[in-house]
C-alpha cells in the first residue's frame, strides 16, 4: 500500500465510527481455507468492517496460490487492504520516535532483537537522532531477523509477520481509538500473542503511552474459531467430533473458567482433542488464545 492507498486508509480509519477491524495472519488463512466448504467465509467475517494484512504477512500468504486466492475472494464481502510496513509512519502522523518505541516493545519478548535494535538502530543516540524510519526499518527486517531459504527460493525472516502484526495492532490501538471499537487478530501463532502481550506490559510502563486512551487488542486462534462456530451453531453436535478430528491437533490453550463461587480461574495448558471436545460443552469456560 503506497501513496493514495494508505492515505485513503488513514482517512477511512479517522472518520469511521465503531469500526471493527480484523488483522489476518498467514496461519489462520491456511486454516480457513481448509474449512471453507464447511464454514462460509461470509459468516466468519460479517461482523468486521475491514481486514488489514501487513506486507510481510502477505508475502507469506503468497507462498501459496490457494491462500492468496482465499484472501482475494474475501474482497467480495468487505474491505481487504495490504499495508506496507513503511506506511506505518503515515498512519502515526510521522511520529517517528513513537513508532520506534512501538517496534522496540513489540520485540521485547526476544532479548536478541531488543539488543539488535538498541545497538544497530538507536546506536547510543537520543531517539530524536534516529536515521529516517524507512532506512532503519530496512536494517531491522534485513539484518535483525534470522533468515531461512524456503524451497521456492524466498528468504523467510523469522517473526517478521508476527512483529508487523503486533506493531500495526498498536498503531491502530493508540492512534485510532476514537474510531475503532475493536481490533481482533486472527492468528494461531503463540509468538504473535506473546509479542502483543509483552508489548502491552512495556507500553503501560512508558510515560509516552501509559495514560493514553487505546483500543483493546484481542485474538481469535483456530481453537477459538472452532469454539465460536460451535456455539453459534455453524457446526452441529453431530458433526463436531469429525470436524475437530479432521482440523485440529493438540495445542496449548489459554482460557478462563468460572468457579462455583464466581471467582475466575485462568489456565494455559496443552489440550488434546478429547479434552477440547469436553471444553466445548462447558459453559463456564472462555477461550483467550
Amino acid at each position: 500500500m503506497k501513496g493514495e492507498d494508505v492515505n485513503s486508509l488513514k482517512e477511512y480509519l479517522s472518520n469511521g465510527k465503531y469500526l471493527k477491524v480484523c488483522i489476518l495472519d498467514n496461519n489462520s488463512v491456511e486454516f480457513l481455507r481448509w474449512v471453507r466448504e464447511i464454514i462460509d467465509p461470509e459468516k466468519i467475517f460479517e461482523q468486521y468492517d475491514t481486514i488489514l494484512i501487513p506486507q510481510w504477512v502477505w508475502v507469506e500468504i503468497c507462498d501459496s496460490e490457494n491462500r492468496k486466492s482465499y484472501v482475494n475472494d474475501l474482497k467480495q464481502y468487505l474491505k481487504v487492504q495490504i499495508i506496507d510496513e513503511v506506511d506505518y509512519l503515515i498512519l502515526v502522523d510521522y511520529k517517528e520516535a513513537e513508532l520506534y518505541y512501538l517496534f522496540l516493545y513489540c520485540c521485547y519478548n526476544v532479548s536478541r532483537l531488543v539488543s539488535f535494535i538498541k545497538k544497530n538502530i538507536l546506536k547510543n543516540k537520543p531517539v530524536e537522532e534516529l536515521e529516517p524510519y524507512e532506512d532503519w526499518l530496512c536494517v531491522f527486517y534485513e539484518k535483525g531477523l534470522d533468515k531461512k531459504e524456503l524451497s521456492n527460493g524466498r528468504i523467510q525472516r523469522k517473526n517478521a509477520g508476527e512483529i508487523s502484526i503486533s506493531v500495526l495492532s498498536y498503531v491502530l490501538s493508540f492512534y485510532y481509538n476514537k474510531n475503532i471499537d475493536n481490533i481482533t487478530v486472527f492468528s494461531t501463532d503463540r509468538d504473535a500473542y506473546e509479542f502483543v502481550s509483552k508489548a502491552k506490559e512495556m507500553l503501560y510502563k512508558d510515560e509516552r503511552f501509559k495514560d493514553r486512551a487505546n483500543t483493546s487488542i484481542t485474538f481469535k486462534s483456530n481453537d477459538f474459531l472452532i469454539y465460536e462456530w460451535y456455539k453459534l451453531g455453524y457446526i452441529d453436535k453431530q458433526g463436531i467430533n469429525t470436524f475437530v478430528d479432521s482440523y485440529r491437533q493438540a495445542r496449548r490453550i489459554k482460557f478462563t473458567r468460572k468457579k462455583k463461587d464466581n471467582s475466575i480461574e485462568e489456565q494455559d495448558k496443552l489440550i488434546d482433542n478429547a479434552a477440547f471436545l469436553e471444553m466445548l460443552k462447558d459453559n463456564t469456560i472462555y477461550l483467550i488464545f
